[in-house]
């Protein structure tokens, strides 16, 4: 699939769903670093990661490991080493980080309020776990609530791949539960971050997946993608936006943009993106609390700045030497094809 062409004739430069990632992933690193970011934007971030997760988790059983036993048995370790060897090394780099502040009686809940050190056996079961049922406390990977959400609907996602009337009647729950809760300022948190109504982005993405050949006549890689940044700015004239309709708003926007990337062509350049999404999604709190002493005043520009470059350059570290090893471990699916790339979404 070749990049549209402008009227004189130069085509615009083809990206993927590994840029798309890291560009997410950085909007999520920006509203918690920076104090004047355009709000919203984490929040239609994740759950673009959740209609992502959704659709590509559908694809790839449906394509490459099918659900019988040997598939998601390939499928379940294959998610399993993705995930948690990078996000304990994130646990092991918070919880230093929070030991040695915590000497000084410095309380780095000023950079986020969910990053803490865990006080309890059940806290600390859910730090190690991920396991979104789970009552949480502190947390030494700050976001690490929406990789939990994530980590449960993988479990589910074999149900929905299997057949559409699932994924139909998934969509059909969750709209209920939100429009229960209703869709107010008040009940965002809940609709946002709590794992039953966040069914409605990866049933969603799991939908697309089933009619991605229907929906392909709509694929516009570069008008999806800039209509839905452009949706975020809605926030500067209407402040409850994003708490209330803006968040699926945003929701069927990602899902546009899924539709439109799943067939892009990922280059080195693409798929490197790709990889330090997850890194940095994971270590960015952590990270810019370093600067904490350093840069005086909290959540500026500058210090989002020194931050978010020094969590890229770790993020490629930690994806060239511990990552990509690690990757070589993974089990071969049942139809995999030579040339078949990374996929996923927060992770």
């Amino acid at each position: 699939m070749s990049a549209p062409a402008t009227a004189s004739g130069w085509r615009l430069p083809q990206f993927g769903f590994g840029t798309c990632r890291l560009v997410l992933a950085s909007l999520v690193a920006a509203s918690h670093l920076w104090a004047d970011m355009v709000h919203g934007y984490a929040a239609y971030a994740v759950w673009a990661f959740f209609v992502l997760s959704g659709f590509l988790m559908t694809l790839v059983l449906t394509t490459r490991y099918g659900v019988d036993r040997q598939g998601l048995g390939a499928y379940a370790f294959n998610r399993f080493m993705r995930i948690f060897p990078l996000y304990w090394l994130a646990v092991l780099m918070g919880v230093a980080t929070l030991w040695y502040y915590g000497r000084w009686g410095v309380d780095l809940r000023v950079i986020n309020g969910e990053f803490y050190m865990p006080s309890s056996v059940r806290e600390w079961s859910h730090v190690l776990s991920l396991f979104p049922g789970i009552q949480r406390g502190g947390l030494p990977v700050p976001v690490s609530n929406a990789l939990a959400i994530e980590v449960g609907f993988y479990m589910l996602m074999p149900l929905m791949a299997r057949a559409r009337s699932t994924a139909w009647f998934a969509v059909a729950v969750a709209v209920m539960l939100n429009l229960d809760l209703g869709i107010s300022g008040r009940s965002f948190g809940e609709r946002y971050a709590t794992f039953l109504p966040c069914m409605l982005p990866f049933a969603a993405g799991s939908l697309a997946c089933h009619y991605r050949q229907a929906l392909s006549r709509w694929s516009m890689p570069w008008t999806s993608s800039l209509v839905w940044l452009a949706h975020g700015l809605v926030w500067l004239v209407k402040p409850q936006w994003p708490w209330t309709w803006g968040l699926y708003v945003s929701m069927l926007l990602s899902v546009w943009m899924v539709v439109s990337l799943h067939k892009q062509r990922s280059g080195k350049v693409d798929r490197l993106f790709g990889d330090l999404s997850y890194p940095v999604y994971l270590i960015h709190t952590t990270v810019a609390a370093w600067f904490l002493c350093l840069c005086g005043e909290i959540r500026t520009p500058l210090f989002f700045l020194k931050a978010f470059a020094l969590t890229l350059l770790l993020s490629w570290l930690i994806v060239v030497l511990i990552d990509r090893p690690l990757s070589r471990m993974k089990r071969k699916a049942p139809g995999d094809m030579p040339g078949g790339g990374r996929v996923g979404g927060l992770a």
